[in-house]
Formats: C-alpha cells, structure tokens, sequence
C-alpha cells in the first residue's frame, strides 16, 4: 500500500456476531443508544434544524422507545419562530474568531 494514500472505509458485514455491522466496528466500537438519542434530542432544540430533520429526529426517538422525551418547551417553538437566539450574532462571530 502506498505510503500517503486513504484507504476506504469497509463495508462488509461479520457474520461472527450479530451486533457487529461492520468489519472496522468490532466489540468496543458500536453506538451509544444514549448518545444517539442525545443527538436527536439536541436537533429538536436546534434553531437551524429543518422542519423534516425534527420530524425524523422525532420519529427516531419513538422508534427508539423515548417518545416521553421528544416534547420541545414552548418559548424552544417561540423562539425558533421569531429567530431569537440565546448569544448575540456579533458575539458569535468574535468567539468564532478568538478560539484558536
């Protein structure tokens, strides 16, 4: 294999166990379901979440049994639907700027 090239990713599916999907994932590789609902979570409350990305992200939690935890507060819809931001957009664009 050349020295400076990527290899890609493997696809191929283990048949050793059933949890494993992939070649690379093995035993200590696999997703967290509480991370994975965290992330769901975290796009309902996203301003710059599309409307089908909240509804996929809600659909995911059901599926996934967490459908208590799919509610969003209403000042997260009014404040989404006016565009009001916790951190001003000058602050954001300096704290951008100043953490490297």
């Amino acid at each position: 294999m050349p020295f400076l090239t990527r290899r890609s990713p493997r696809t191929t599916t283990h048949s050793t166990h059933p949890m494993t999907t992939r070649s690379r994932g093995g035993l200590f590789h696999r997703k967290d379901r509480d991370r994975v609902a965290g992330g769901y979570k975290a796009s309902l409350a996203n301003p710059n979440t599309t409307r089908a990305g909240r509804k996929h992200a809600k659909h995911e939690l059901r599926a996934m049994g967490r459908g208590r935890e799919t509610h969003v507060p209403f000042m997260t819809k009014v404040k989404r639907t006016l565009g009001i931001r916790s951190t001003p957009k000058h602050r954001r664009s300096t704290m951008r700027r100043t953490r490297y």
